[in-house]
């Protein structure tokens, strides 16, 4: 009796001591959202996302419309149009949890753009750029009411380019607001978001918002940015699958930058005009996340917009993918 009682007290202090495990594949959000979750104090986790946006076609509000209807040799009135544009971002992340109040984190994007062109004349011409983009930090602080969520307060910083030039049909010109890097402001950074288990499933939320605080040097600040998504997962051993939900609002720009001046008042193409910027939209994303007990991570998740209201002519969105790698050796659970 005393040899099976020792052993069941040195399975009790095994079982309650503190220890490091694996993640559970649905611990974190689909890898499309960030800014997800917190950590314990001393905790870090390095990440890295590639994100890709197919845009193909102009829409006006809900309605499609063909390059004749944009461009002045048809129905419309632009002498260029954009017919299709990628959309890619490589993005470095760090998380450190300096107490278990507050977690540190910073964003670090490199964005590249391609965007093809079609003219009035029938020609046909493609535009590129890229750079590094807006900086951002964060913290995120946990709210004790409710299981796995936290409270989001961060700026982002104007580090990116907003002088993109490229070769077009009138020689090396600057290119127009969808091409350019950086927004050129600081931005304030919002969001709340929560992640609950539901034993073998897990559901969750995020908003999220982004409010430009200014101008900048060009005298035009990029509209604000709201976003809502919730997600369901369900868990399969190691593996999760993911639906979530996404709904975007993006205002148009306030105010103009001056050196787009002269092509906007001739009407040479619509992603100069700031009062053409503006987006609704509905996403539906479907995502793979694997986990392995060292603290690695690997997750994928493929989106398609489910509804479109656009202020157009402007490029509607096709698909859009994210695939990313986390890796929190320190994780505790």
């Amino acid at each position: 009796m005393s040899f099976l009682l020792k052993r069941a007290c040195i399975l009790c202090a095994l079982v309650s001591s503190p220890v490091f495990a694996g993640p559970l594949p649905d611990e974190h959000a689909p890898i499309g959202v960030m800014g997800d979750h917190t950590h314990k104090q001393g905790e870090w986790m390095f990440s890295y996302r590639y994100m890709a946006m197919d845009m193909d076609g102009n829409r006006e509000g809900t309605s499609r419309l063909s390059q004749n209807e944009v461009l002045l040799s048809g129905q419309g009135v632009y002498a260029v149009s954009p017919s299709e544009m990628t959309m890619e971002m490589h993005m470095l992340g760090a998380m450190y949890a300096p107490t278990d109040q507050y977690t540190l984190m910073m964003m670090v994007p490199w964005l590249s753009n391609e965007m093809d062109h079609v003219t009035a004349m029938g020609g046909a011409f493609t535009t590129q750029s890229s750079d590094l983009g807006d900086i951002s930090v964060s913290v995120l602080v946990p709210f004790a009411s409710w299981e796995s969520s936290a409270w989001q307060l961060g700026l982002s910083l104007p580090t990116g380019n907003l002088d993109q030039r490229d070769t077009t049909p009138l020689g090396r010109t600057l290119l127009p607001y969808p091409m350019q890097i950086g927004t050129g402001t600081y931005d304030l950074l919002l969001g709340y978001n929560f992640n609950r288990s539901l034993g073998k499933s897990s559901i969750g939320g995020q908003v999220k918002g982004r409010f430009p605080l200014g101008e900048n040097d060009e005298h035009y600040a990029v509209g604000n940015r709201f976003e809502f998504s919730v997600w369901y997962a369900k868990r399969l051993g190691d593996f999760s699958l993911s639906l979530r939900t996404q709904y975007q609002y993006l205002d148009n720009y306030r105010g103009a930058d001056p050196r787009y001046q002269l092509p906007l008042a001739n009407n040479l193409i619509p992603t100069v005009d700031p009062d053409l910027r503006g987006v609704e939209r509905l996403d539906v994303g479907l995502g793979v996340n694997w986990a392995h007990s060292s603290g690695l991570r690997l997750a994928v998740e493929y989106s398609l917009p489910a509804y479109q209201d656009l202020d157009g002519p402007q490029l509607e969105v096709d698909s859009a993918v994210t695939f990313g790698v986390q890796f929190s050796p320190t994780r505790r659970h």
